[in-house]
């Protein structure tokens, strides 16, 4: 037994008219059309669904009974037909992005955005370090990235901040004048802490880049997330290196100082893989390039 949702719906357009002029009109179809179309449901069922008579067409016993149903099946069409052409168009589905700490503000605030125009779209955003965005991208298990700066020449990128490593210390222990503030000699005479390096491994080559580019050295404790090297600091239990775009998580007891010199800076971009079509997607990107046309500076050192 076959038939399609064209018959269901003269079905239960010329059930709702009783006319077969009204239903075709309605269906923007011929007579002849709709005729054809309730002979090949009626044939695929085995039964008469519609009594012909000089009034018009009224259902059948058994037309009465199937009725409900394929009213039912004939607005599921619709409301897919409607979804279909909202995912198509990508203002409808679901978008899942990855970002790290360098976007951890600015992910979040372009999602609020785009969440104000397109209401329908469920968006996941998902903390992870930029190797395993890179590897989910080509895998397409992720549809977008906020993140370093991609190594593989299969993503496309979108450039959107440049980022900075600053020195967090208690503001407790800084000099009454900011500029009179000795990085090098905090770097060099206070421990010095940061995140353990699986939860952010470009964080933290970035860091051990930077120390020995600039020939520093010094005792290094580690914690497990970002809240909680925040806190250590300040308690005064050491200093910590951070992105500069997490500072709006540092609070009044920390005071960050911009760190400068070879490895203290880094490009993030947004990051997806073209070879996987996404509407969806694609209407995001639109949006930031639109609102973010060229890569600022991080948030502002307080």
């Amino acid at each position: 037994m076959k038939f399609d949702l064209r018959q269901l719906q003269a079905f239960v357009m010329l059930a709702e008219t009783a006319n077969y002029r009204e239903a075709a009109s309605r269906l923007f179809i011929t007579q002849p059309a709709l005729t054809k179309q309730i002979q090949g449901l009626e044939q695929a069922l085995g039964s008469t669904l519609f009594n012909r008579g000089r009034h018009g067409a009224g259902l059948t016993a058994i037309g009465a009974q199937l009725l409900t149903q394929a009213s039912a099946l004939v607005e599921h069409g619709r409301e897919f037909e409607s979804h279909a052409l909202a995912v198509a168009s990508g203002v409808a589905g679901r978008l899942k992005i990855g970002f790290g700490l360098s976007s951890f503000a600015l992910a979040p605030a372009l999602v609020a955005r785009f969440k104000q125009q397109v209401t329908d779209v469920m968006v996941h955003l998902q903390d992870m370090p930029s190797a395993i965005q890179q590897e989910q991208l080509l895998s397409g298990q992720l549809q977008l990235g906020f993140m370093r700066r991609p190594q593989i020449p299969q993503l496309r990128e979108h450039r959107l901040l440049i980022d900075r490593l600053v020195l967090a210390v208690p503001t407790r222990m800084t000099a009454p004048d900011p500029a009179a503030f000795d990085v090098q000699h905090a770097l060099a005479s206070q421990p010095l802490l940061q995140m353990v390096g699986r939860r952010c491994p470009g964080l933290s080559q970035q860091i051990a880049g930077f120390l020995g580019a600039n020939r520093l050295t010094g005792m290094i404790q580690e914690a497990e997330d970002i809240q909680t090297l925040v806190a250590l600091v300040a308690a005064g239990i050491g200093n910590a290196i951070l992105p500069r775009s997490v500072s709006f998580i540092a609070g009044p007891d920390v005071t960050l100082y911009p760190l400068f010199g070879p490895g203290s800076e880094w490009e993030v971009s947004m990051v997806w893989n073209p070879d996987v079509a996404d509407p969806i997607r694609d209407h995001f990107v639109r949006q930031v390039i639109a609102s973010h046309p060229t890569p600022v500076s991080a948030t502002p050192e307080r």
